[in-house]
């Protein structure tokens, strides 16, 4: 089975090149053309343009892959069953299900590939893209200026407004300038035409205005206006270049900036936003039922925009929250590998402890017998020096065995205590994490059982010191009871109720709006990757039904499954963006009636005999037109 799996890709792998091929190159075409006003004209350097094109094929390449998909499953199988290859391999016991594996496998490779450029390669290239962009539209004026826009042409010193802009020419009609390049007045001039190009040098901007008038104010006497017609100006406006530059400042990034795991973080900052105007909004409405003339107290919150070192882990599941779970373990073992391993290398490289080597017994009896015939007769029989210098080798090899002990005991020892330590922390970041009490209120461990007044409504016993409350909560003062008037030592102005439920809700839209604008974005990413199993298991029956379609089989079902799919995607998320839908559903609906679709055709697949004598594009025409009649006459 591996000859006819490697076979049967190797159909596929052909048809993928090129319709990938094919269908990048006329998408990127449709762009480069939409953009080509921008480029042509500039004096750019040609590794800026191909810089912009190579930048412009991930984007296309990420709609254009499972579009590849389809057609080489569509043109593979089509080719094998007008052939009579499946014929003859269902005539040898292989059946269709066989045939899928490889190709689904295959799929589910390029669906994980596709998950890690979308959420990896894909954002980066739009955000160097769109700088790219901006640096471009930087180069010429004519290009970074907009119409019925207040343009700032020179920093803090020329501002310029037009109505009309013609690019090819440079020409402009009902011009504004406002200059502030002189700090003691202010000149505004108005013209009903004018032009604009670079000086010799590139460097300054030469303006020529037709047919208007200037006026200034001066600063000192700001009651006077001077006014000056005229019927050519000429405006030079020095220091504005005509050289590219790269600006590498710019770190704002959109929603298609951004990996899966910087989408999560604005959804779960958007999440608590909502949660909190929720609460808000829950306790107004609970005061409101109980007593309509009420004030509430609103309890100021960190603002969305606040500076934050990490907004924390999402409260609602998604898919989001678990994948970027899954890569935060997968990042904590990859690290904790990489210590071991480096931990192991540092052994092996890492000097082991010196050990004398204990002499051999034949060199310990020549040693002895040579210092025997050395030393004199008459001096008292001593231990020869190489023993003393074979038991002082002994005794460093014990010091140093014991040394490497004591060294062990003491790492296993310091090891335990860190265990011990971090457990602590976590106790006691869990026990901070409880709310203080507020002031007034006594524990039963605070207040001995029979003390006198101990009941009494805000009792405080004696050496109680109130907790601090963290950094932006206001406390409650004793006593205090839910939708009554906060006093103004308390810091905080209570609002009606009907007011404060108001403005929760319109909180909670904005918050959902921002959510569901993030969320869909991630969706998308994982739904259009899983698109390239989809296709398989919607194009191969198909391709089996219609064995004789050629050409045309291919490019009608993929024209008319690529509209549905894309279409379908749009208007998820448009509905998403409006509420509608659940940013899941909008974006996996298309895939969902696709596998439906699919599902049917495989379980009618095994039924079918493919020969070579129908199933050809006419077939699929009879078919449609055949339906059309059938519910005509019923109507009738």
């Amino acid at each position: 089975m591996k000859i006819i799996h490697k076979y049967v890709l190797r159909e596929h792998a052909g048809p993928l090149i090129f319709a990938l091929s094919a269908l990048t190159s006329l998408m990127l075409l449709n762009y480069v053309a939409k953009q080509l006003g921008n480029l042509v004209g500039k004096g750019l350097d040609w590794t800026v343009i191909l810089e912009f094109f190579m930048l412009s094929i991930p984007f296309t390449v990420a709609m254009t892959l499972p579009m590849a998909v389809l057609v080489a499953v569509l043109y593979a199988f089509s080719r094998l069953a007008s052939e009579n290859e499946i014929t003859a391999l269902k005539a040898n016991g292989v059946s269709m299900g066989r045939l899928l594996v490889p190709v689904l496998v295959a799929g589910a490779l390029l669906s994980l590939t596709m998950v890690v450029f979308n959420d990896q390669v894909l954002p980066r290239s739009n955000h160097r893209l769109r700088t790219l962009q901006g640096d471009i539209a930087r180069k010429k004026p004519t290009f970074a200026i907009k119409e019925q826009v207040i343009n700032e042409v020179a920093p803090n010193s020329y501002f310029l407004r037009t109505n009309h802009l013609n690019r090819e020419t440079n020409g402009m009609r009902e011009v504004t300038i406002y200059d502030l390049s002189d700090p003691m007045r202010r000149r505004t001039i108005y013209a009903d035409s004018g032009t604009m190009a670079f000086s010799e040098d590139g460097t300054d901007l030469q303006l020529t205005l037709h047919s208007g008038f200037m006026q200034e104010v001066p600063k000192d006497t700001p009651t006077q206006l001077q006014r000056l017609y005229f019927r050519t100006d000429l405006i030079r406006v020095p220091g504005v270049a005509n050289a590219f530059q790269r600006d590498s400042s710019d770190t704002y990034k959109s929603d298609r900036e951004m990996s899966v795991c910087e989408l999560q973080d604005e959804v779960t900052r958007y999440e608590r936003d909502y949660f909190r105007s929720y609460e808000e909004f829950r306790r107004a409405s609970e005061v409101s039922r109980r007593s309509p003339g009420a004030s509430v107290v609103i309890t100021p919150g960190a603002p969305t925009n606040a500076p934050t070192t990490s907004p924390g882990r999402s409260r609602v599941r998604s898919l989001g929250r678990t994948y970027c779970d899954l890569l935060a373990y997968a990042k904590r073992l990859r690290i904790g590998r990489l210590s071991l391993a480096l931990g192991g290398a540092a052994g092996l490289v890492a000097p082991r402890d010196a050990q004398a080597e204990e002499p051999t017994r034949d060199a310990r009896r020549q040693q002895q017998q040579q210092q025997q015939q050395q030393q004199p007769q008459h001096q008292p029989q001593q231990a020869p020096p190489a023993q003393q210098a074979a038991g002082a080798q002994w005794r460093d090899s014990a010091q140093a065995r014991d040394t490497a002990q004591k060294r062990d005991t003491a790492q296993k020892r310091d090891s335990t205590q860190k265990r011990d330590t971090l457990r602590a922390a976590r106790d006691t970041t869990k026990r901070d994490s409880v709310p203080p009490l507020p002031t007034g209120i006594r524990t039963d461990s605070a207040v001995p059982p029979g003390t006198p007044g101990a009941n009494t409504p805000g009792y405080t016993p004696p050496g109680y010191v109130p907790p601090t409350p963290p950094a932006g909560v206001v406390p409650t003062p004793p006593g205090y009871v839910p939708g009554t008037t906060l006093p103004p030592s308390a810091g905080a102005a209570p609002q009606p109720a009907a007011i404060v439920m108001e403005t929760a809700r319109s909180q909670m839209l904005s918050a959902r709006t921002q959510i569901n604008q993030y969320a869909v974005e991630i969706q998308k990413k994982f739904a259009i990757s899983m698109a390239c199993v989809i296709f398989v298991l919607l194009g191969a029956p198909i391709a089996l039904r219609f064995p004789r379609g050629g050409v045309g089989l291919v490019i009608g079902v993929s024209l008319g499954v690529f509209g549905l799919y894309y279409v379908g995607l749009i208007a998820g998320e448009a509905l998403a963006d409006r509420a509608i839908l659940t940013p899941f559903w909008a974006m996996w609906s298309a895939n969902i009636l696709f596998t439906f679709v699919a599902v049917i055709l495989l379980s009618r697949m095994g039924r079918e005999s493919a020969t070579s004598r129908g199933g050809d594009i006419t077939e699929i025409i009879d078919a449609f037109t055949g339906l059309f009649r059938r519910r005509r006459d019923g109507a009738a």
